[in-house]
């Protein structure tokens, strides 16, 4: 009974071994590190939309119509003297408000029967012959052409070019966590292995700073999972 009491410890403190063992391979094999890695890149806008808006008064729809006509050519020729041809610009139909017809409006109180508001939407790959147009607008006031400065008239920029920059950033992004990964490795006495798993970010693009739209800074993360060894 004795010996058959021992055969039988033996044999749950192998098997206790064995499977020791076995957790202690598994759980080594599967140790692994998840780090990120940023990427970021300063880059020149290569498109500027600039809605150029100005509003005209009259009493009279001919002399309106008269005075829009005028005050676009002067405008077009503004945009053509800062090296801007028709293919970088539309110029839209006016917005006429008619007043006389308005039963809620004091007629004494007001200056015009009629304000039209004009358009010219510039959308071009010329962002310094824009932004240089866009600071030169004051001198269209000596035309008596008073060029919106309201929010929804302002200049913009953006960097449509982002997948030509994409693979040089994501090799990036996955070289610097390679580093955090490495640093993470040299802490646990470990080795950097192989990727097991990466997850890819969004590319963001923000201004660079107020004042510099035309320059944009682009920015991705990358998340990547590293077997250790």
């Amino acid at each position: 009974m004795e010996t058959k009491n021992i055969s039988i410890c033996a044999c749950i403190i192998l098997a206790s071994c064995i499977l020791s063992f076995g957790l202690v391979n598994i759980t080594k094999q599967n140790r692994t590190v998840t780090v990120r890695g940023l990427a970021e890149k300063e880059v020149e806008a290569d498109l500027a939309i600039w809605p150029l808006s100005f509003s005209i008064g009259s009493n009279n729809l001919n002399s309106l119509q008269n005075e829009i006509i005028a005050k676009t050519n002067v405008a077009v020729k503004f945009l053509k003297d800062h090296s801007l041809s028709e293919e970088d610009y539309t110029i839209q139909a006016p917005n006429i408000t008619d007043y006389s017809l308005d039963p809620y409006i004091n007629h004494n109180q007001i200056s015009y029967n009629y304000l039209a508001k004009v358009t010219i939407l510039v959308r071009t790959s010329k962002v310094n012959s824009v932004k240089q147009a866009q600071a030169d607008s004051l001198k269209l006031a000596s035309n008596g052409i008073t060029v919106s400065q309201d929010y929804d008239a302002r200049v913009t920029y953006e960097f449509t070019a982002l997948n030509q920059i994409k693979p040089e950033m994501i090799a990036l992004a996955t070289e610097n966590a390679r580093q955090a990964a490495e640093q993470f490795a040299h802490d646990s006495h470990s080795k950097v292995g192989k990727i097991k798993t990466a997850t890819q970010g969004l590319f963001s693009i923000d201004d660079a700073a107020v004042g510099l739209e035309e320059k944009k800074n682009v920015r991705v993360v990358t998340t990547v999972e590293y077997m250790l060894k």
